[in-house]
């Protein structure tokens, strides 16, 4: 066996992956201390590896979304080939979505290493309002008990969030992943929110590292939305202009407003939350129950409470939505536009747009 391995942390999707990624790349530094190489590609997470995989497109397919070329994928192999360290971390949510074709690729191009799956996971129920929230930020207008409806009423056939079963379907994505690498290279973290430290303690463990190495960052980022933001972002989807791309609603709505709220204002303490109806709560549950059976007969390691799956507990309640909002909440929200987003502006777009400008400038200058 192998001294190397190469560690895939393949989400999934709302199970406290970003605090993880945070944590694996602010202790990047630690990490190599330990023989643990956790890749810098720009980003906190390895997302767009893993689109380079999946060859889905990241934005609107039809309004200027773009497939991440493989290019991203075949350095990442050789830089890992090519790796040191005894250890090496992937992570990104998106590694949840690839088919079974693309592992069988992974395991090809990695040389020398023993590769290791960690999933981390919440219950279905629990990922719900959160999941929400992240398709708003793609840009969906419809409010959450529609949204719920079309999501768990027949799961897997309404148009809405398509991806969200290719992603949630957690039986049978762990299953694809162990039907290459077998049940003992699988692990399954189930996460505890009853206990804060749970998540990094078992990380720990998990990279053989001492207890308290890595913890949540002090100000994480992605936090969940209130009601009243919930509304902004919803109106502002509506009334997003058909004929703007997806460029223009990553760098100004997703990246821009919303991503400042979430990353750097905290919210107040009175203002309201996302809530689940009951119906949709015993739904999920039910489906939980599923997919619990499915991962047990994986036979993969268990980390956790696993009947947590099919019998979670979430605020109850009929969420109401606002037709105003703090102007404190607009103000902090418009404070986004800095150098950063301008950084954030596709090359190519600063491009056309300068050349218009010069085109115009030109025209100007000749009527003089």
């Amino acid at each position: 066996m192998s001294e190397k391995r190469l560690i895939i942390h393949p989400g999934f999707h709302k199970s406290g992956t970003t605090a993880l990624q945070e944590s694996f790349a602010l202790n990047r530094p630690l990490l190599r201390e330990n023989g643990i190489f956790y890749p810098p590609i720009g980003s906190k997470a390895h997302h767009r590896v893993a689109w380079a995989l999946t060859q889905r497109p990241w934005g609107w397919s039809k309004r200027g979304g773009e497939k991440t070329p493989e290019k991203y994928w075949d350095r990442m192999s050789s830089r890992i080939n090519g790796a040191k360290e005894e250890t090496v971390i992937l992570s990104s949510e998106f590694f949840s979505e690839i088919d079974g074709e693309r592992i069988r690729k992974i395991r090809s191009e990695i040389k020398g290493r023993d590769i290791q799956i960690l999933f981390t996971l919440r219950p279905l129920a629990k990922l719900l309002p959160s999941s929400y929230q992240q398709y708003l930020k793609y840009g969906i207008t419809i409010e959450y008990e529609d949204w719920l409806h079309a999501i768990l009423d027949k799961p897997g056939e309404s148009k809405v969030s398509p991806t969200f079963w290719k992603r949630h379907s957690h039986g049978k994505v762990v299953a694809r992943w162990v039907d290459i690498f077998g049940k003992s290279n699988v692990t399954l973290l189930i996460v505890n929110e009853a206990q804060p430290t749970f998540l990094f303690d078992e990380i720990n463990k998990f990279l053989n590292l001492p207890t308290g190495s890595l913890n949540a960052a002090p100000s994480g980022s992605n936090r969940s939305l209130t009601m009243e933001e919930i509304s902004l972002l919803l109106e502002l989807n509506r009334q997003f202009p058909k004929e703007r791309v997806w460029d223009e609603y990553e760098v100004f709505v997703r990246a821009g407003y919303i991503r400042h709220l979430t990353d750097h204002v905290p919210p107040a303490a009175d203002k309201a939350r996302l809530l689940t109806p009951q119906w949709a709560v015993d739904k999920a549950n039910e489906l939980g129950k599923v997919i619990q059976k499915e991962l047990l007969g994986t036979g993969v390691k268990i980390i956790g409470d696993v009947d947590s799956l099919g019998n979670s507990v979430v605020p109850i309640g009929t969420s109401s939505y606002t037709d105003s909002i703090d102007i404190k909440t607009v103000a902090a929200a418009m404070m986004v536009f800095d150098k950063e987003t301008i950084n954030r502006m596709p090359l190519g777009w600063l491009k056309s747009n300068l050349i218009l400008r010069l085109r115009k400038r030109l025209k100007r200058s000749i009527k003089r």
